[in-house]
């Protein structure tokens, strides 16, 4: 089956893959071949997936996923916001900015407004990529 992972700035993959496992908004599920069509929507958090070289994880945040029956042949194409390759993420920047989220949230005393919603988006894909991160065995970029 074919993976696509797509974001505003363009396409992030596009291969063929053995087995997809995503974090839909209800919780994390597989996809294999063979599996009917389905459409979810994802919440920020680690998406993997399995190529003949091996396992791939990236971090990605709210968007979709759809399984699809094409011409040629079964597609999974995700649309995110934001997308990123566990060996390309700066693992310290990320738990920096888990920390600052976390604190500015303890010490939220406004309303639950936009502003608190984006500081809550804003902790999620900064945990999203902590969690590619610590699933790859992979440190982040090298310095």
């Amino acid at each position: 089956m074919r993976l696509s992972v797509t974001t505003p700035r363009g396409s992030l993959i596009d291969t063929d893959v053995e087995e997809v496992s995503a974090p839909g908004s209800l919780g994390e599920f597989g996809i294999l071949p063979g599996h009917i069509p389905f459409l979810s929507a994802l919440r920020p958090g680690v998406l993997a997936y399995r190529t003949k070289e091996g396992e791939r994880v990236i971090a990605v945040s709210d968007g979709v996923l759809e399984v699809a029956q094409t011409s040629a042949g079964e597609k999974v194409l995700v649309l995110v916001a934001e997308a990123k390759a566990a060996t390309t993420i700066d693992r310290d920047a990320a738990a920096a900015e888990v920390l600052d989220a976390d604190k500015k949230l303890t010490d939220w005393k406004g309303d639950l407004g936009a502003e608190y919603q984006a500081l809550v988006a804003r902790r999620a894909w900064a945990e999203a990529r902590l969690n590619a991160v610590a699933k790859s065995g992979h440190n982040g970029p090298a310095h």
